[in-house]
């Protein structure tokens, strides 16, 4: 098939590309209808994106680097998760992919996102943890890789959670997602989850449904257990004591899967659960949100449309 490229929204997504809509590329595509629920999304958080393609199929889209895995969830209604990634301003980008008349354009808007405003904390551990020398950096060099390698898995697996997500522990929450987090006097890295309160050896459980990617020994992370929930979703369980589930595994939610620890890099006993959407990490608060009642789609496109001068796109990752 054949792909045109096209500019689609509203006149806040023309100041975005630098120019205005011409009138008279109106009828170049259908209309269509797109929304996000929330509305407007916050940058660092996953939630749906809904669309009503009219006049033409829903072959697949883009957001924030990441194919979107649509569904059909009412008739002609269609919703998919996308990631918001952090110091996000002002509106995600979207690539929606339509197939008309044998062959597919892509279709460029954007949602609406608001700032978190994310605080800063402060922590001291052990140097060898702050700073660590060139053996341990290689480690978690090749860490880092392998965990990315699962959350590329995920982008090909179907959807296997249903129902809403629950927390691993209902403890105290020590530590939310998204502070800056400054190693004994620098500034290290963002704090990618949310930290739970517990003893060590206090039950963990799967927030959802899913298969076991991973269960590993990490220098950063410590032990820790990777649930692939498909369609590009993973959530993560880190610093713990036990792991009572192994590779391959199917979970369901609120299942045990291991014990609160102090392994890794870590001041005190606790969980650090993490929730990544493809490559992105998002506050696993807006995960407990997801299976809400969704609205309907509301009407933010503009009729108006211009094909793009960019180069043709390949099809996305499905």
């Amino acid at each position: 098939m054949n792909r045109r490229d096209f500019l689609f929204g509203t006149a806040a997504l023309a100041s975005l590309v630098g120019h205005s809509l011409p009138a008279a590329a109106q009828d170049s595509i259908p209309p269509s209808v797109l929304s996000s629920e929330p509305s407007p999304l916050t940058e660092g958080t996953v939630g749906w994106l809904l669309l009503r393609p009219q006049g033409a199929s829903l072959s697949g889209g883009e957001a924030g680097g990441e194919p979107i895995h649509f569904e059909q969830f009412a008739p002609g209604e269609y919703r998919g998760l996308v990631a918001v990634p952090l110091d996000t301003n002002d509106s995600l980008r979207v690539a929606l992919f339509l197939a008309r008349e044998g062959r597919v354009d892509t279709v460029l808007t954007a949602v609406a996102v608001l700032a978190a405003g994310y605080p800063r904390e402060t922590i001291t551990v052990a140097p060898a943890f702050a700073k660590p020398d060139p053996i341990a950096t290689a480690r978690i060099q090749r860490e880092n890789a392998q965990s990315r390698e699962i959350s590329r898995g995920s982008r090909t697996r179907p959807r296997l959670w249903n129902g809403p997500f629950r927390l691993p522990r209902s403890s105290r929450i020590t530590s939310g997602f998204g502070a800056a987090r400054v190693y004994n006097g620098e500034v290290k890295s963002r704090h990618t989850g949310t930290d739970f309160a517990g003893a060590v050896g206090a039950p963990v459980s799967a927030a959802g449904r899913g298969v076991v990617a991973l269960v590993a020994n990490f220098y950063l992370a410590g032990r820790a257990v990777y649930i692939d929930h498909g369609a590009g979703l993973i959530t993560a369980y880190f610093h713990l004591s036990r792991a009572d589930v192994a590779a391959g595994d199917t979970v369901e939610a609120g299942q045990p899967i291991g014990g609160v620890g102090r392994s890794g890099r870590v001041t005190g006993p606790h969980l650090h659960w993490v929730v990544r959407y493809g490559l992105i990490s998002v506050d696993p608060m807006s995960l407990l949100e997801l299976e809400k009642p969704v609205k309907q789609a509301d009407t933010l496109h503009s009729p108006h449309a211009e094909q793009s001068e960019g180069p043709a796109r390949t099809e996305p990752d499905r």
